[in-house]
């Protein structure tokens, strides 16, 4: 699977696009949302991790944004914040679910599954 990580800090962008190669995904990172748009434009993504706290930006924003598109991957959203802030108002606006940091390989594996699965059942539908 394409991976596109969205997060201002490098070194985390880094590490999750490493941890998710490791896991057999093939990933690209972004650390503003102009850049992630550049790369939804040009690649083919299937799926995206998105910090909710993008510095000056607002994740919860571009994942709004994300949702209007014509081809909407889907998105797991990460925090620091505590989950129940977070993940209702994520999943209101359209995320797949919510990844607390920090996370472990397991956590990514787990959430890797997720998208999986949202993969298979929209190619069934």
């Amino acid at each position: 699977m394409n991976i596109l990580v969205i997060d201002d800090h490098p070194n985390l962008v880094s590490i999750t696009a490493m941890a998710l190669r490791a896991l057999g995904c093939r990933t690209f990172t972004a650390c503003t949302t102009v850049a992630a748009t550049q790369l939804l434009e040009q690649e083919e993504i299937d799926g995206i991790f998105l910090d909710v706290n993008l510095g000056a930006e607002s994740g919860m924003d571009f994942l709004s944004q994300l949702m209007v598109r014509t081809i909407r991957p889907p998105v797991i959203m990460f925090t620091a914040q505590a989950k129940d802030e977070v993940a209702g108002e994520a999943l209101r606006r359209g995320a797949l679910g919510c990844l607390i940091k920090p996370f472990n390989l397991q956590d990514l594996s787990e959430q890797m599954n997720r998208l999986e699965e949202h993969r298979r059942d929209r190619s069934a539908g």
